[in-house]
């Protein structure tokens, strides 16, 4: 088989798009006689099943074609003396709706006339709610409404009716009577623009004939006014539900009164001739009723409309309807497409349906982000009960859901509530990565420390030479002090270095810094100065030690406080101190008391004493504040995704 080449579209360029012909226009052409629409055999093809609406000028009925079997609805006129007059309207009608291909008009199958000679249309029978009926329900706060009739939905819709409209324009038909109850939205997203019964050609004679009467004048039966919840009181109204659909609703009728007040601009409710931007307002006060469930001009008396109309619309919504958020985006298509004067409106559908579109392009995202956040912080929400028994993964999972949903919505009031609670409730056993954490904190606080500690031992050696000047009488206890002092400093800095916090590195610093002090009691006694240095050193070693060596390091404090003592008793060491009734006296054994020297040698001590506490305590400090400011700022930073009260 020969290779087929593949098809290619040709996709004509922006310049060849100009030069293409206009869409045909609509035509109206004439017809004299009843003879001439034939007789398609109605009896025995349309078989009537019930009324769908009935009005002054006709009615809907519900029928069941044989041919094709299918149900679809007839439009049948009420006889009239005047054939054609009834002719001219009927046919208008019919080729109207017919020749507009748009999934939003109903299509037209067939133009006749009936056995009685009542003429006829045939059409597609919809199902659905009109969108006048849509909003009386939201007015109303009926729950299936809300959720059937969401503001993105009937947006949508709104362009498909806009959509519509610039066909009908292109073909040069304007409606003229677009409001609401010409709408009419379906189960499954169709939308349908409703009766073109009083539309006409942009070149039609009849377009400056348009005027306004009231209702009685056109004989609107009792049973059609009575029905339809807020109707404005001049025809043709379309009320409640479509007439093509299967509730029995009423029909748009059509007469000398072309355009329903509230809805028509004011140059056809004074009887001007109108344009395209007719149906612009129509569309901009339908706008205006979608986004905050009112109308744009207070249903009453026709009078009174029109008066409201010719003295301009307000279309402010943030002002008139603030509990409706309608976003300024919107506002400003509405206050452009209902302006009184021509010359200030949006001049084309195109226009109005454009601003609109650019609205949901920009908030479509949003809310795609909104619904993926709702359901992230669903499944975190679901997740909480079992985090809160225990179960580590279910906390993570909840945890990571909720800061998923606060990544596309900051402002989440589930997501934020599911954080919050989860982190001022601590689990019930404490996760392994969090004692880690904690162990890595201790061990770099206890490096620091040691670190510090390393310089303050080295510091006591300018001691020694103090020493010497008093006189040194013991020098082998002052080479080992000197010699513990150096080990001391060099064991912490070693540990620091090390950077590893074991009971290695803790008992050998501890066991030679308390030998180190308990040496200084040969220099004054073990009474005076060396319990304290003892003391300060065994609580600066226990602020870091772990539960398990706490014991231990009592144990080697007290042995360094003790083991002198017990060494004079037993004859070991010479005695330092004896005890009578009225006084303490301190024997020196490693050096000589000499003036001004041990009185020097004294006040160093204290201040040398005085100095390394106090940076000790410092460096301490210092720490703690660091930890708790950390504590604190990640408090600080959870309170932020809490909403906050202005």
């Amino acid at each position: 088989m020969a290779d087929v080449p593949p098809t290619r579209v040709e996709r004509p360029t922006s310049r060849e798009r100009e030069r293409e012909p206009a869409a045909d226009p609509v035509r109206l052409d004439e017809v004299t006689s009843v003879g001439e629409l034939g007789d398609a055999g109605h009896v025995e093809r349309y078989e009537q099943v019930r009324t769908l609406g009935r009005g002054g000028m006709g009615e809907v009925l519900l029928v069941q074609d044989h041919r094709i079997g299918r149900a679809i609805a007839v439009k049948v006129a009420h006889p009239d003396p005047d054939v054609s007059e009834a002719l001219r309207r009927f046919v208008r009608e019919a080729r109207i709706q017919g020749q507009l291909d748009h999934p939003a008009v109903v299509p037209v199958y067939d133009l006749g006339v009936r056995p009685d000679g009542a003429i006829f249309f045939t059409m597609k029978r919809v199902r659905g709610v009109t969108l006048d009926g849509a909003l009386t329900s939201l007015r109303r706060g009926d729950g299936d409404a809300l959720h059937r009739f969401g503001r993105r939905r009937l947006l949508t819709a709104f362009i498909v009716m806009c959509q519509a409209i610039e066909l009908a324009h292109a073909r040069g038909v304007i409606h003229r009577d677009l409001k609401p109850a010409n709408i009419m939205l379906g189960d499954y997203g169709e939308v349908y623009v409703l009766d073109w019964g009083v539309a006409t050609l942009s070149t039609d004679p009849d377009l400056g004939a348009s005027v306004v009467m009231p209702v009685a004048a056109l004989g609107l039966d009792e049973r059609s006014e009575s029905r339809g919840v807020g109707a404005p009181a001049a025809l043709p109204l379309g009320r409640g539900r479509s007439p093509l659909g299967d509730d029995g609703g009423d029909l748009t009728l059509t007469g000398t009164s072309l355009g329903t007040p509230g809805f028509m601009p004011p140059e056809q409710a004074s009887g001007h001739p109108v344009d395209v931007r007719a149906d612009v307002y129509a569309l901009g006060a339908t706008l205006f009723e979608i986004l905050t469930w009112h109308p744009l001009h207070a249903r009453g008396a026709a009078d009174a409309m029109i008066a409201s109309t010719m003295a301009g619309a307000d279309a402010r919504a943030s002002l008139r309807y603030p509990e409706r958020q309608v976003p300024p985006e919107l506002e400003i298509a509405c206050v452009l497409a209902t302006a009184a004067r021509l010359d200030e409106r949006t001049p084309s559908v195109a226009a109005l349906r454009a601003a609109v579109e650019a609205f949901l392009d920009g908030d479509r995202d949003v809310e795609r982000r909104t619904l993926l956040a709702d359901q992230l912080a669903a499944a975190a929400g679901e997740a909480v009960p079992q985090a809160l028994a225990g179960d580590r993964r279910a906390r993570g999972e909840a945890m990571q859901l909720a800061s998923r949903a606060l990544a596309l919505a900051p402002d989440h009031p589930l997501a934020q509530s599911v954080v919050v609670r989860l982190t001022v409730t601590p689990p019930r056993e404490t996760p392994p990565e969090v004692i880690a954490a904690v162990e890595e904190t201790v061990r770099d606080t206890y490096c620091v420390v040691a670190r510090v500690a390393a310089y303050l031992y080295i510091s006591w050696l300018p001691l020694g030479a103090v020493v010497l000047w008093m006189g040194l009488r013991d020098v082998p206890i002052a080479v080992t002090w000197v010699v513990l002092i150096v080990a001391t400093a060099s064991a912490m800095y070693y540990g620091s270095m090390r950077g590893k916090y074991d009971a290695f590195s803790y008992f050998v610093g501890l066991v030679i810094s308390s030998a180190a002090l308990a040496t200084t009691g040969r220099l004054f006694g073990p009474y005076v100065m060396a319990p304290t240095l003892l003391t300060v050193n065994a609580v600066a070693f226990l602020l870091h030690s772990r539960r398990a060596w706490r014991p231990g390091s009592v144990v080697i404090v007290v042995a360094a406080l003790i083991g002198p003592i017990a060494l004079e008793e037993a004859g070991l060491l010479a005695t330092s101190t004896s005890i009578a009734t009225d006084h303490l006296t301190i024997r020196a054994t490693i050096a000589e008391f000499s003036e001004p020297a041990t009185s020097i040698a004294l006040i160093g001590l204290m201040v040398v004493y005085a100095v390394v506490i106090g940076l000790a305590a410092g460096r301490l400090r210092d720490r703690r504040v660091a930890d708790e400011l950390r504590v604190q700022l990640g408090a600080w930073q959870l309170a932020q995704l809490a909403p906050q009260r202005r």
